[in-house]
This record gives C-alpha cells, structure tokens and sequence, in this order.
C-alpha cells in the first residue's frame, strides 16, 4: 500500500464531497466509521465530519472490494491486515496490477511502471484489464495525477510505438478512443455544469485531436469551474453564436497540426471581434489556446490573437484560473 501512505490526511471534505467523489452512500460509509472505525474523519469545532484524501481512497477502495463480492467486515479486516506496518504509522494499499505484467516500480511517485502497463493493456486491445488499472488508480491517487502520469504517458508510449511501425494504427485509435471515453465519464461525473464562469471549450472545424482538451475541461471542472464543453471539429460560425448566447469569459481551443493552428489564428480575431460588431458593447471573450503544436512550433503562438495555456493540463489550468481571478465572481459550488 505504498502509494496510498503518500496520500494527504488533511481534513478538508465535507461529507457531501465525499459521495460525489466516490459514489459511495453517506449512511454507508458513516456505518462503517461506527462499526469498524474506518475511515476516521476529523471534526469541526459544529462536529461536522472532515475527510481527507486518505479517508476518500479507503472507501474508494473498500467500495471496490465489496462489488467484487468481498462482504464489508472481510474488506475491513483484509484492509487492517495489511495497514499498521512500521507500528501503524505506514499504509499499504495492493499495487496496480495487470494480468501478465509485473507489480508498480517506485519512480516518478510510483506511476510511471502503470503508464507502461496501461499501454501494453490497451495495445493489446485489452480494455477491461486497461479500466480495472485506472479504476485502482483512482482509488489511491488523484484524479489529475492518474491523467497526468498514468494515462498521457500511456498515450505518448502508444504514439512512439506507432511511429516506430511497432503497432497498426487501428491500436493507436483503440487507445484514443478507450482515452476519450475515460476522460469523457470523469469529466461527467464532475459536475461541470455547476461553478464560477462558464469557460467554453472547444476544437475548431478540422481539428479532431480532443485529449487535452477535455483533460483541461476536466481539472477546471473539478477546480470549482462550470465548464462547456463542445467537443471537436466545431465551425466557427457555431462557436461565435454560443459565445454570444452565454457570454463566457474565456474560450478554450486546441490545435495539433499547422493547419489547425493557422485556422485558429486566422479565426480568433473573428470570435472576439464578432460579440460587439452585433452590439454587445463592452464584452469580448478571452482567448486560450494550446496543444502540442504550439510547443512543438512555438511560432505559431504570435497569429494567435489570445493567450497561450502552456505545455499540459494542470499548467492550463493555473493560467485560466488566474485570468478568471479579474472577473467578477458568481457563486461556486455548494
């Protein structure tokens, strides 16, 4: 249970976080607390129960074992078992496995060994061994951890296996795919539709390469912001009258190739401009931009009439929150 140990035991969910991040009943979990004293929340000063990422990865993770048909008290006692090494002061949670492969190294915080399993599982078109990977994963790590370290390395493996002609694209596009849908029900199960904004997010028409994308509309989504998110291969005309229809402060688009930065460049000036030519005096979106492209050629940034979001997802979205910071501020989530 190594990387379970690393996890913060800050108390600072509620209970109500607590059931949306792991689907698990309120009743549910605090019966567990009284009958088998896990987890152990903290208490305010009103004794209203605080959890913390250690707590949230125990019921994740005793949730888990009671679907694959483990009764509750067996999970706890498998759970005790296995916590209390160096006199109760160390947690330890079973590695991420893959049926074939070997146990989790320690490096890179102990998720760059999954990154490799997940890529083997999913080139072999392996999806249900690939889900029950992140599925653990997500059970002892951060959801933005899991993304950043297990499942873009693991798509960055396939891609270098690709372009060495050791995989046929038909396995790059399985894993694409598995990829989207992933992020797709994470992105879902966050309730994007709640939070201060609305930030628009998009891929203009061309552009089809969503990953980082809906991987940003994720985090911002769990950061506390409402997100909209429009998917792909959007026309212009379409992203310009949204824009006018919910004013959002900020527009997101991504680019991978030349021709789909150019478009970009050659349309941001239509989406900020276009608001006011209709009479909405006063408001004009910011644009982000961002995707491989822009690093891989970082001269293509300058056509861009917006601001560049940086190299990866978690970066993005520092960027977008600190441009949001100088907008005026709507109720955020319960």
């Amino acid at each position: 249970m190594e990387l379970f140990s690393r996890l913060a035991t800050r108390p600072v969910y509620n209970t109500r976080a607590v059931v949306l991040r792991t689907g698990v009943p309120a009743d549910t979990f605090r019966a567990w607390e009284r009958r088998y004293g896990v987890p152990s929340p903290a208490r305010t000063k009103g004794n209203q129960r605080l959890y913390s990422d250690r707590d949230i990865a125990i019921i994740t993770w005793l949730r888990d074992q009671t679907r694959a048909g483990v009764t509750i008290s067996q999970a706890v006692e498998l759970f005790k078992s296995r916590d209390h090494t160096d006199g109760g002061t160390t947690t330890r949670i079973p590695s991420i496995s893959v049926p074939g492969t070997v146990p989790a190294m320690n490096d890179h915080n102990g998720l760059s060994r999954y990154a490799l399993q997940l890529a083997d599982a999913l080139v072999a078109y392996d999806a249900r061994s690939a889900s029950r990977l992140l599925e653990e994963a997500l059970a002892i790590v951060p959801v933005e951890d899991v993304c950043l370290n297990i499942l873009q390395p693991a798509l960055d493996e396939i891609g270098h296996r690709w372009q060495r002609s050791e995989i046929l694209v038909s396995g790059e596009h399985f894993a694409t795919s598995f990829a989207s849908r992933t992020l797709g029900s994470l992105y879902n199960l966050s309730r994007p539709e709640e939070g201060r904004g609305p930030i628009v997010a998009t891929c203009l028409e061309g552009e089809l390469h969503e990953i980082g994308l809906l991987m940003t509309s994720l985090f911002l989504s769990r950061r506390g912001f409402r997100v909209v998110y429009l998917g792909s291969n959007l026309p212009v005309g379409d992203l310009v009258q949204t824009i006018e229809e919910l004013r959002p402060p900020i527009v997101l688009v991504s680019a991978s190739t030349p021709e789909a930065a150019v478009n970009l460049a050659r349309s941001s000036g239509e989406i900020k401009a276009t608001p006011k030519a209709n009479g909405m005096q006063g408001y004009a979106p910011e644009i982000g931009f961002g995707g491989k492209i822009f690093t891989d050629m970082p001269f293509l940034q300058e056509g861009v009439d917006g601001i560049f979001c940086g190299r990866a997802a978690d970066e993005a979205v520092e960027i977008v929150a600190r441009l949001l910071d100088q907008e005026p501020q709507s109720a955020g989530r319960a």
